[in-house]
């Protein structure tokens, strides 16, 4: 019988104890090819209006699950090998020498592999229309969903499993050199080194890390250092919360085990005495992989909560970048007409106000500013108007400026609470100079078009109207804006513009629609919560599991121990209760410590983007709790059934 037949047959009869490594991979290569396929789906792209954002943004989204699930696998590989280890020490006691124990461990995990990737590949074409249909009711597109093989996505997939495939492979054969038999032969008794006695200065340096770098994340935007150390800010935050989450679990959590010892009503009653004795234990053992653990929990629910709150916000977030349903600069009397009779065949009774309004539009040098660019046309709207409009928009309209002042608005800035208009002057033509004296923190006029809008006293404006362009701005509010597609194409077809135009002639025709950027900004977001979604439930999936095999690979360990405890008196219920407690507060170190962060990640934005983010955010820690907690339940019953034996 030759090696490879042997991998074969050991496979065969014991595909049970060999899953354990195949689910995880046959699991990392649906979610890559999933991914890899939606990036190359013509019918997605070509049905999108931002067909230009979708193929990188799910070529990132790919990069960084398959280093993830490279990683992901190589663990689930270490665990599977370490609990071979005796067996592969038997193989060396039967005389077997170790270049052919290689090689067939080797030919076994290169035979895994290719299956794991043909189950993989099978399964991801079969789950990929699912997934584009998911994708498409999120982005709000209206199309049916066909069945696509992208040959690029199975390359892309099969290539780079492969890579993987062989390198696992490679270490499995090269494990046999790596030990002595008598270390084959103790594998599974061997505990892991443990880290050292924690101290009451590493406990203090894990408060004051997360302290300070919860307080420089809380400060507010208007803060100085942000302007000055902005960047190095958040990534020293992000670093102390690493550092500190660390630090915390290899030293305060060992203080307070050790504080809970010194209470006697709590130590003494029941089994706690073997439960905290026992978590000593384990925390020492586990530290590094409960701290990776607590930052990536804290990364996906920040991730989710941050999408799930702005697709919830997704109206006002429009209405805020688009105040008007239309607006337009008017055109002929001709084309004004057609355009009246498109808006009244929509329905007269959807109409909520339409109005007609005069503007500037003029030169200027608006450098000093420094957020727009200096080609932009100035856009000059009369005092009288901007009370109209901030009438319509239900806004208070700002009368404290003079005659050499102007008002400035909302640019779409992120950080809603700067101001970053007001004092700067602008040059008009006539050698006219206005200081800007007030920010308003909305939008007077709709944001995507290429415009710098000012509003001037109504003397000022009619002296500016010899040098400027006076033109008339129509402006539409419906009821159904967001249901007007035909209308909106038909409108659109009537105000063309060449997207590859220079700024200034882009500013020259105002046409700005509602319908178009709320489903512009849907797809955005629809893209956005799918892949943060996936993403999230992925690194869930993955982190669980890397707990889980932990955990399992101990419990193999502590049979012995636990076999004792039995003879010494120790009933059934009363061992499960032991190590459900272990386990549950192993398994919520790190799902605390990520909320905490999480929480406080969520807070800082949400001051940031003076956003409610609170019951998007609350929902996602639910989800993420519920599904967190299955792993507990399915390894708390695997751990029972092990050291029960």
């Amino acid at each position: 019988m030759t090696l490879y037949s042997l991998a074969k047959r050991n496979i065969r009869r014991n595909i049970k104890a060999y899953s354990l490594y195949l689910y995880p991979m046959v699991f990392s290569i649906v979610i890559f090819f999933i991914f890899a396929s939606l990036q190359y789906n013509k019918q997605i792209i070509e049905s999108l209006t931002i067909h230009d954002k979708i193929e990188p943004a799910f070529q990132t989204a790919s990069i960084l699950l398959f280093f993830f699930s490279a990683a992901f696998i190589w663990f689930s590989n270490a665990y599977f090998t370490r609990r071979r280890k005796k067996e592969v020490a038997l193989y060396s006691l039967f005389g077997i020498e170790k270049k052919q124990i290689g090689k067939l461990l080797f030919y076994e995990n290169l035979i895994l592999g290719i299956s794991a990737l043909c189950i993989g590949l099978t399964l991801g074409i079969v789950f990929s229309k699912l997934f584009a249909m998911i994708l498409m009711k999120l982005m709000g597109i209206s199309i049916i969903a066909k069945l696509t093989l992208s040959v690029k996505a199975i390359w892309q997939t099969v290539i780079g499993f492969m890579i993987i495939i062989v390198l696992t492979s490679w270490h499995n054969f090269r494990l046999i050199y790596r030990n002595s038999l008598l270390q084959l032969i103790k594998a599974e008794k061997q505990a892991e080194k443990k880290s050292k006695k924690a101290s009451w200065l590493a406990a203090l340096l894990a408060i004051l890390f997360i302290s300070t770098g919860y307080f420089i994340i809380l400060q507010p935007s208007d803060a100085a250092f942000w302007n000055t150390y902005g960047v190095q800010a958040i990534f020293s935050s992000f670093f102390m919360l690493f550092v500190g989450t660390y630090l915390f679990v290899r030293a305060s959590i060992i203080f307070i085990l050790n504080h809970l010892t010194k209470i006697k009503k709590i130590y003494f009653k029941s089994v706690h005495l073997i439960s905290i004795t026992h978590l000593f234990y384990r925390i020492k053992g586990n530290v590094l992989i409960l701290s990776v653990i607590a930052s990536l929990s804290t990364f996906t629910l920040f991730a989710l909560g941050t999408t799930f709150s702005l697709y919830s916000n997704m109206n006002s977030i429009s209405k805020q970048y688009s105040p008007y349903s239309y607006m337009y600069t008017v055109p002929d009397m001709e084309k004004e007409a057609e355009i009246a009779n498109l808006i009244k065949e929509n329905g007269q009774e959807n109409i909520k106000f339409a109005k007609k309004v005069d503007y500037l539009q003029i030169s200027g040098d608006i450098s000093e500013i420094g957020r727009v660019p200096n080609e932009f046309p100035i856009i000059l709207l009369s005092e009288s108007t901007y009370q109209l409009l901030a009438k319509k928009l239900g806004k208070q309209a700002n009368e404290h400026f003079n005659e050499n002042e102007a008002i400035t608005f909302y640019d779409g800035n992120l950080d809603q609470s700067n101001d970053p208009f007001t004092g700067k002057k602008v040059s008009l033509t006539g050698d006219a100079t206005v200081t800007v004296a007030a920010y308003e923190d909305y939008s007077l006029l709709n944001l995507d078009i290429y415009v710098f809008p000012m509003v001037v006293k109504d003397t000022l404006y009619e002296q500016l109207k010899k040098d400027g362009i006076s033109k008339e701005l129509q402006i539409y509010s419906l009821k159904n804006e967001k249901s007007v597609k035909e209308l909106d194409d038909k409108l659109r077809d009537l105000f063309y513009i060449d997207p590859f135009a220079d700024f200034a002639t882009k500013g020259e025709n105002i046409f700005s629609s509602f319908y178009y950027n709320y489903h512009k900004l849907f797809q955005v977001y629809g893209m956005l919560i799918f892949i943060s979604a996936f993403l999230g439930f992925v690194f869930l999936l993955a982190t669980g599991s890397m707990l889980h095999y932990k955990l399992l690979t101990e419990a193999t360990t502590d049979q012995p121990r636990y076999q004792i405890l039995k003879k010494i008196g120790m009933s059934k219920n009363q061992l499960k209760s032991s190590i459900a407690k272990q386990l549950i507060f192993i398994y919520f170190i790190p799902l605390v410590i990520a909320i905490s962060h999480s929480s406080i990640l969520i807070t800082a934005l949400s001051n940031f983007l003076k956003m409610n983010m609170t019951s998007s955010f609350i929902l996602t820690i639910g989800i993420y709790i519920a599904m967190y907690s299955s792993y507990y339940f399915v390894t708390l019953s695997k751990y029972i059934k092990l050291v029960s034996k």
